[in-house]
């Protein structure tokens, strides 16, 4: 009897942190949905992209709906485990503090073009097709206070480069 009631903590235990992350998602709002869930061979299901708002590149008027992870959770789960993106879509990740950031990219199947900006959302470093899986350090090199995570060739294909500001 004991056993069956530590089985069904642990298992109590598991999807609770598989909710708080994300990972499981029953609620479903089509209009801030934008990809559904999906599930790969694991049975991890894919965390749906959620319209948060709009970020446009000023210089070039180039747009992209977003996402917004502004803390902890959101944060460490960036865009792990979601298989595609539309290129008109992104991540912004807001950072407690203005200094200089790394991300990696363990359990992202998305090659990215991580881009980082200071507190003027003025892009610091661009950091190109970085490598799906890898947990090496993609390091932003100068303050940072904002991280745009958007699909890989994006700053190329739209001719976003470094010292462009954005506002969303």
């Amino acid at each position: 009897m004991k056993k069956i009631v530590v089985i069904v903590l642990v298992i109590i235990l598991i999807f609770g942190g598989l909710l708080s992350t994300g990972i499981l998602n029953f609620s479903k709002n089509s209009s801030e949905q934008i990809l559904e869930n999906s599930t790969d061979n694991s049975g991890i299901t894919e965390p749906p992209f959620k319209k948060e708002g709009e970020l446009t590149f000023l210089r070039n008027q180039q747009k992209l709906t977003i996402e917004i992870a502004d803390n902890d959770a959101e944060t460490t789960q960036g865009l792990m485990f979601r298989r595609s993106m539309p290129d008109s879509c992104g991540m912004i990740f807001i950072m407690k503090e203005n200094e200089p950031h790394s991300f990696w990219m363990k359990n992202t199947y998305i090659p990215l073009d991580i881009i980082f900006l200071d507190e003027s959302k003025k892009i610091v470093t661009i950091q190109a097709n970085t490598t799906p899986f890898s947990e090496a350090e993609v390091p932003s090199y100068e303050k940072a206070k904002f991280v745009l995570e958007v699909n890989a060739g994006y700053c190329k294909r739209k001719g976003i480069e470094k010292e462009d500001i954005v506002k969303w």
